[in-house]
């Protein structure tokens, strides 16, 4: 029976329900009509709807597989079976691309920045299938180190590159920045580093309160610092260290819930791994300690990947990616149904947000 115009929703109601749908849902009613899809791509619908959503999304996993392919992974952690977590893979195909992908390298607010073997590199929506080619920075005999941010001021999306030289003849360490912005379409090269960045394990920054980090050391004193890259100003400055740390214990910096977390080897146990989460970004005073001990572990090999749920943390351990929970003390083996190169640990949260500016036809 069809329903007279007394009984339609209203269109506020409508919309309320639409922002509180998750993301698969606004993809399909966006099919509803020409009207809804205009409202549905709207920019500020979309970061609204993000907003929203941000604190309740589940990471997921993102891995290039030994077929060069691109996967996404969904975690079954809340049902696991036999002390082992299973994760669904997703083929994610990109139109009018074909590639042998090669490189994750980080991540921010469901955009991913990814690599193909040759290093061409792109922004992607692993959930909507958006794809944007990113022009070529030639970068030749450097190591570089990715992070991936968004400047809520200027309402951009930035790709910053650490480079330093792979061999150093002359002992001078200078570490060059690079800037790629979304909204402006192009690189930009920026001051050097005040720091050194070639001391520490080659990682994607960790992007919290509106800044990339990096560990690092101070050129002066020669100490270990979380160095901190605002993207609302460009800049580097440092985020107060733990107390009581000493240098170079430092294993690896990633975010945790939002918040700045890092890791260290100082346990006299070789099956302990300690982390420090700072609760409150910038105070000093707000690092908080909690440890892992699991016999199966090689400290020296283990690094931090990210959170799952309120008690899981998961876990590079020698190549090979584990599930702990917190709460119980317990060990998890993750199992999966394709094979990765790597466990570089990136993830992302499921989004509507656009990898190019201010279009819907690209990629």
């Amino acid at each position: 029976m069809a329903l007279s115009k007394a009984e339609f929703l209203p269109e506020e109601l409508i919309i309320d329900i639409f922002y509180r749908l998750p993301v698969k849902s606004i993809g399909r009613c966006r099919c509803l009509s020409k009207h809804w899809r205009n409202f549905l791509s709207d920019p500020q619908f979309i970061k609204l709807h993000f907003n929203l959503h941000a604190n309740t999304q589940e990471e997921k996993l993102i891995i290039v597989t030994d077929h060069l392919e691109l996967h996404s992974i969904t975690l079954n952690h809340h049902m696991p079976q036999n002390g082992e977590i299973y994760g669904i893979s997703r083929k994610l195909y990109f139109p009018h691309i074909s590639v042998d992908w090669g490189y994750v390298y980080a991540s921010c607010n469901g955009l991913v920045l990814v690599a193909d073997s040759d290093n061409v590199q792109f922004l992607i929506n692993p959930t909507t299938l958006k794809c944007h080619k990113i022009p070529t920075l030639s970068l030749v005999r450097c190591w570089n180190m990715y992070g991936l941010g968004y400047n809520v001021v200027s309402d951009d999306f930035k790709v910053v590159v650490l480079s330093f030289p792979i061999s150093n003849k002359e002992n001078k360490t200078f570490t060059c920045v690079y800037m790629y912005s979304l909204r402006k379409g192009l690189w930009e090269k920026l001051e050097n580093s005040p720091y050194d960045h070639s001391r520490f394990h080659l990682c994607s920054g960790a992007f919290v309160n509106g800044a990339l980090h990096w560990l690092a050391c101070t050129t002066s004193e020669n100490s270990t610092t979380i160095a901190a890259f605002d993207l609302s100003v460009d800049k580097f400055s440092e985020v107060p260290k733990p107390t009581d740390l000493q240098n170079y214990c430092f294993m690896c910096i990633a975010a945790l819930k939002g918040c700045l977390c890092v890791s260290t080897n100082l346990s006299p146990s070789m099956d302990t791994i300690t982390f420090w989460i700072m609760k409150e970004y910038g105070v000093k005073e707000s690092w908080t300690k909690f440890k892992i001990t699991e016999p199966s572990f090689d400290v020296s090999r283990t690094t931090l990947v990210c959170s799952i749920g309120d008690d899981d943390v998961l876990l590079d351990v020698d190549v090979e990616v584990v599930v702990y929970n917190m709460k119980e003390n317990q060990r998890k083996n993750l199992l999966i149904d394709v094979n990765p190169i790597n466990y570089d640990g990136l993830t992302f949260v499921d989004s509507l947000v656009s990898p190019y500016f201010g279009s819907e036809t690209e990629g």
